[in-house]
């Protein structure tokens, strides 16, 4: 497997993201990684704004900026002994994770899992990286213990894919993390009940996959309760 030598953690204060970053920094450490942590703060002037309305909106967006990135300074470091570089992006979060996650080996993102009205950007959020990202993109969420995250961490893989890619990478984290690989990738696409029987879930992906995979497989496992971590594969008979 590429060694991991950046790991990208997208934040929005929540609990859900304060354990990614706890996740993140363990994983960071274990692997001698490069941890960097992500906010997106989006502020965009209406068309109408006169040019006078516009600078006094760029001298609040310069005083938010700082304020956020020395609150984001100081959430990541509640959360992690690990050490890091905070970045406050002003585009869309989708826009602002898909930029960064290019020279990323591994984005970490929080959910809260939710549904309907109770879900917020992170929920969605997630699901659209899974969408568009080919970078490997572990979903924790709140409930999930940072202390000892990685118990025990199960490959999955479905036909036509083998698994390969997943396999290395689960292979390579548990070496890091002293975490022992279970291979499953002779069963049938893990359930989120699946998920639950192993503190980390590795997941094949296939690159591209269609909107009926994300539907029946990739959201409901972002929503499941424990980690899940997707590695991109391309079909076979696609190139990348």
């Amino acid at each position: 497997m590429t060694p991991i030598a950046s790991v990208l953690v997208p934040v929005d204060f929540g609990d859900a993201s304060a354990r990614a970053i706890a996740i993140g920094g363990r994983i960071a450490e274990a692997t001698g990684a490069r941890l960097q942590v992500l906010h997106a703060e989006p502020i965009d002037a209406p068309a109408y704004f006169t040019h006078e309305q516009i600078e006094v909106l760029s001298a609040q967006r310069r005083s938010l900026r700082h304020r956020a990135g020395s609150y984001l300074e100081a959430f990541v470091r509640r959360h992690t002994r690990a050490s890091f570089t905070a970045v406050i992006s002003q585009a869309s979060p989708i826009d602002a994770i898909g930029h960064h996650a290019r020279t990323a080996d591994l984005v970490v993102m929080g959910t809260h899992g939710r549904t309907g009205p109770s879900r917020w950007w992170m929920g969605s959020v997630a699901e659209r990286v899974l969408t568009e990202t080919d970078r490997p993109l572990m979903v924790v969420h709140a409930a999930d213990d940072p202390a000892r995250p990685f118990a025990q961490i199960a490959v999955h893989a479905s036909p036509p894919l083998a698994g390969d890619p997943a396999r290395a990478f689960a292979d390579g984290l548990g070496r890091s993390l002293g975490a022992p690989v279970v291979d499953r990738r002779h069963e049938p696409v893990p359930s989120a009940r699946d998920v639950a029987a192993a503190t980390l879930a590795v997941v094949a992906v296939p690159l591209p996959h269609s909107r009926a995979w994300q539907h029946a497989v990739g959201e409901p496992l972002v929503r499941a309760a424990h980690a899940v971590l997707f590695v991109p594969e391309p079909e076979p008979g696609r190139t990348q």
